[in-house]
């Protein structure tokens, strides 16, 4: 039987309280990230332990976490360089998408809460990363049937190594 359940979208993750905060742009060959002036995007760049999205429309693209800053961690997606595959693949794919005149938007939900179990402070964006890639299952963040983290994208390059 098949299942009536809806692909969830971009006003899902708005609901959870992810903030639409900027969008990507093309500066000569490099992107940039430009911020909603409402959003407040150079304090929310400012902030480690984020979970982000990048999103087309209503369409959830790619759901990561960082324990740097957005700043720190958007430096790989901006210009990768010899940087991780994932910097890459979302490089290319945002670039495309640009060039097709489409808009990519970045959410973000800044990790402000103080959650704590037994006196041990709670990551929120790492909590709920794999949660949310496992429910929205976002193209970018691997294959259908086996949707990648960053977390376990971080793994797999570590376990290559030497």
């Amino acid at each position: 039987m098949a299942s009536s359940r809806r692909k969830l979208g971009k006003p899902d993750l708005l609901a959870i309280g992810l903030q639409d905060a900027a969008c990507w742009q093309i500066n000569g060959k490099k992107l940039k990230h430009v911020g909603d002036k409402s959003a407040n995007w150079q304090r929310l760049t400012a902030i480690p332990n984020c979970l982000y999205a990048f999103c087309c429309g209503n369409g959830v693209l790619y759901i990561g976490k960082t324990t740097k800053t957005l700043s720190k961690r958007f430096v790989g997606y901006c210009d990768p360089g010899n940087g991780r595959a994932t910097n890459w693949k979302c490089h290319q794919k945002i670039r495309a998408l640009l060039h097709a005149d489409k808009s990519v938007r970045i959410l973000v939900l800044p990790s402000h809460s103080h959650l704590s179990w037994g006196g041990f402070e709670i990551n929120l964006a790492a909590g709920l990363e794999d949660a949310l890639v496992k429910a929205f299952n976002p193209p970018w963040n691997g294959s259908n049937k086996n949707p990648l983290t960053e977390t376990t994208i971080n793994e797999e390059e570590l376990s290559k190594k030497p």
